[in-house]
């Protein structure tokens, strides 16, 4: 049966990929093609990069104050608040995520946001002017930002319509032209967005969305007249972007893998410990990059912890994401499927228990199904308590000391996010031991509007918040002098005529 094909969208038309080669969209609850996107060519990436220089240097959009962008972006929220129940059918079906879950967390939660960014439109005019000074010369000097150009925002499978917005909404505020680059695996929420924005009047070259893969991907970061690029994916691709962006000397912003702990300190609430440990563990089937993925647990609660964690497990419901009942839904794809039966059953050969799950599940649809899955023996130099799983895995570590725990929560590679559970002095001084970009103390998961990336090997650079508005812009520093143009106040005034000579100036 014939699936619908979508196109990219290049200075406001929708066009093709530039030739013969397609790339099919998959449900991953059931293995059926629901689309197809092109698998676009290295030109019609270039066309889409000049589209968006072209808008950026004619600067009808960069130039328009600042609240008149904002009233923009206020009507693409609008736009995006109409279309919620279309994303509610969209977004679990092409990256898996269970409905009942998606409609809060992939849909309401950034649409929200846009509102919020919209009300930080005026940072690119803010201008700091500093006192005028009388040394070396009366003159003043002020600080103020411009939009850096042309960015290339790359979006992740998981959650296609949160980081489309987080990569295009941002720099577009601050005065910036984008290329939006697709996932190819879960393409059509980025689409949608693009249909709201016509909507919205963004204007033509302001945004792009192109679609592909490797060929793509390449032709976007080493583009030349690509300013930015704002990528979120994993460590290892995160490293050769940089490497592609170098010789261009890009500016980035990548926000890559993590191995976030969940520390559970003595006297901390066991059981609201667990459940979030489990929710960021099991969350779209472990498929986010901030996923508390090992819990730390005192020798005192171990058994105690394993075996809640046992029943709330058990009583999970792993099924297709467009069921109400799931909670629990597919990954997102068969080779997936295969790196986590991978990893769990190499933890196994090493040493781990399995206490719940550990295999690939039954279930009574043609998709890509793991049992969520807990395991409990863990030495913190097993691949699974350093390396990311994308999977719904969790790994429960023990621990005797607090400083014990911090120790195992620094000892990866990774700094993206972590949790700690305790009594509140306690946990506050955990928190700022601990090396990762966003730490919460007795809760999970809430995305307050401030910014959000990693330490270490998660990546450098800020989303959201003030510093995430930022990011897409550049300082210039101007100085005007005030002396009135006296050529003989200036040390160069000297030069020719009666310059001093070293002897002079040494005294």
């Amino acid at each position: 049966m014939a699936v619908p094909t979508e196109l990219n969208y290049i200075d406001g038309e929708w066009v093709d990929g530039g030739s013969d080669r397609w790339i099919t969209v998959t449900d991953p609850s059931h293995d059926v093609a629901i689309a197809r996107v092109p698998d676009s060519t290295a030109a019609v990436v270039d066309s889409a990069v000049r589209a968006a220089r072209q808008a950026f240097d004619e600067g009808t959009w960069r130039h328009l104050p600042a609240e008149e962008r904002r009233a923009v972006i206020v009507r693409l929220a609008v736009e995006l608040e109409q279309r919620m129940s279309l994303f509610d059918e969209i977004i679990p079906k092409e990256a898996g995520c269970p409905v009942r879950l998606s409609g809060m967390m992939q849909t309401a939660t950034p649409i929200g946001m846009i509102r919020e960014m919209a009300e930080w439109a005026g940072l690119i005019d803010d201008v700091r002017a500093t006192p005028i000074t009388s040394a070396p010369s009366v003159g003043q000097s002020e600080v103020r930002r411009e939009p850096v150009g042309v960015c290339a925002g790359f979006v992740p499978f998981n959650f296609p319509l949160f980081m489309t917005i987080w990569k295009s909404v941002p720099p577009i505020l601050m005065g910036n032209s984008v290329v939006i680059k697709s996932s190819p695996l879960t393409p059509l929420a980025s689409i949608e967005f693009i249909r709201a924005c016509e909507s919205a009047g963004v204007p033509h070259g302001v945004i792009n969305l192109v679609h592909g893969d490797v060929v793509a991907g390449e032709a976007l970061v080493e583009h030349p007249d690509v300013d930015h690029v704002t990528f979120t994916g994993s460590t290892a691709v995160g490293s050769r972007v940089m490497a592609s962006a170098a010789p261009t000397v890009k500016r980035l912003t990548l926000e890559l893998g993590g191995k976030s702990p969940s520390i559970l300190l003595p006297g901390g609430d066991v059981e609201l410990a667990a459940r979030a440990a489990l929710f960021a563990a099991f969350m779209h089937a472990g498929q986010a990059c901030v996923a508390t993925t090992r819990f730390l647990v005192p020798d005192t609660s171990y058994a105690d912890a394993l075996e809640l964690l046992r029943e709330r497990t058990e009583a999970l419901v792993l099924g297709p994401a467009e069921d109400y009942a799931t909670d629990v839904g597919p990954l997102i794809s068969d080779q997936q499927l295969d790196r986590v039966d991978g990893m769990v059953q190499r933890a196994v050969e090493q040493g781990a228990k399995v206490v719940v799950g550990g295999r690939r599940a039954e279930v009574d649809a043609d998709g890509f199904y793991y049992l969520p899955t807990v395991l409990a023996d863990i030495r913190p130099e097993m691949e699974i308590a350093r390396e990311e799983v994308f999977g719904p895995v969790l790994a429960v570590l023990r621990y005797s000391t607090v400083e014990e725990a911090v120790a195992l929560a620094n000892g990866t590679d990774y700094g993206l996010g972590a949790a700690v559970w305790g009594p509140m002095v306690q946990a506050r001084e955990v928190a700022r031991l601990v090396q990762a970009g966003t730490v919460w103390i007795n809760d999970y998961g809430v995305l307050a509007p401030q910014p959000f990336g990693g330490y270490k090997r998660s990546g450098f650079g800020r989303e959201y918040g003030l510093e995430g508005m930022l990011e897409y812009t550049q300082i210039k520093h101007i100085y005007t002098s005030l002396d009135g143009g006296d050529l003989d106040s200036r040390p160069y005034g000297l030069v020719g005529s009666g310059w001093p000579d070293a002897e002079e100036i040494g005294r």
